[in-house]
């Protein structure tokens, strides 16, 4: 692409949530412009002139809409669920039949830390959930270190509430266990069973706050705990890059670290804590950035040739 070229692209669901926070994010981004845009009340452009489109539709319209754009010949990022797992794992979990079963077999996860590759190649890619884009990034590279099921508790932003949860105005625990839809993908991503608690705070608009409790494996449990928690630093570090904006952090008695050093910004923090016997890790992320629209222009800068963090600041 030349560096002055502007390419076009979609939003199928541009005023809902995440398409709003999405047109925000492409408005300042300055290599591509946003010339297609449908909701459920109309519709402006011409889908077909598009490099790429994003979905910020639900899991039903999403397989929809995939289809279309790719006969189309656009390149899609889909931020709903509907192409994230096979389609057994999806009909199970999401509880709707997959509508477009032929589009998953081409379908890439869409984390650029661990995916970026493949990314870059692919005409669907699938933009991972925001609870599991926070445990993924944490869990993936401690494999060995860590032994058996990862117990999570997670808060969200109202911002983040599910279905589910939109009725009630109260903060709530609106899942638990092996229940909530986003345990497969952190499961088969992660490469660790996952018991799963999340919780909406309806105090508070953005910020993802997961807390994992995980048994060490007997070779770190050896150590002693500030040196478990330091190797756990140590190898979350070395395997992410800079652009992947994961930062492992200390809290000290003059710095407390907390969803309000991510809200507004497309990073993941992890702190890392060691006691008996068990790690006990903490990813905060803004699931409006990081979690959703941020990533998605990761996304969506690695398939059209652009330096992956082009527009996130």
């Amino acid at each position: 692409m030349k560096s002055d070229q502007v390419l076009p692209v979609g939003i199928f669901g541009d005023t809902g949530m995440v398409g709003t926070e999405l047109d925000r994010l492409l408005a300042g981004h300055g290599g591509v412009r946003v010339a297609f845009r449908q909701n459920s009340k109309r519709a402006e452009g011409r889908l077909s002139a598009c490099a790429l489109a994003f979905l910020a539709t639900k899991d039903g319209e999403s397989m929809l809409f995939a289809r279309e754009a790719i006969d189309a010949g656009v390149r899609v990022v889909d931020m709903s669920g509907a192409f994230r797992l096979g389609r057994e794992a999806f009909e199970r979990w999401y509880g709707i039949p997959h509508t477009a079963p032929e589009l998953l077999c081409e379908a890439v996860y869409g984390l650029p830390a661990l995916n970026a590759d493949k990314i870059r190649k692919a005409r669907l890619v699938a933009n991972p959930g925001c609870y599991p884009t926070a445990v993924i990034l944490t869990l993936k590279p401690l494999g060995a270190l860590l032994s058996g099921e990862a117990v999570i508790v997670a808060t969200s932003g109202n911002s983040g509430a599910r279905r589910e949860a939109e009725a009630d105005s109260n903060e709530i625990t609106y899942s638990f266990g092996t229940a909530h839809k986003h345990v497969p993908e952190m499961n088969f991503y992660a490469e660790r069973d996952v018991d799963f608690t999340p919780i909406v705070l309806r105090s508070v608009f953005r910020g993802i706050n997961a807390n994992i409790r995980v048994a060490l494996s007997d070779g770190l449990r050896e150590l002693e705990p500030e040196r478990a928690a330091e190797r756990i630093e140590e190898v979350i570090r070395a395997a992410y890059h800079e652009e992947d904006l994961v930062r492992v952090v200390r809290d000290t008695p003059e710095r407390q670290w907390g969803t309000r050093d991510v809200v507004g910004t497309n990073e993941l923090i992890i702190k890392a804590r060691v006691a008996g016997g068990r790690a006990y890790l903490c990813a905060m992320l803004d699931n409006l950035v990081k979690g959703a629209a941020g990533q998605a222009i990761e996304n969506m800068n690695l398939m059209l040739g652009l330096p992956r963090l082009t527009g996130l600041g």
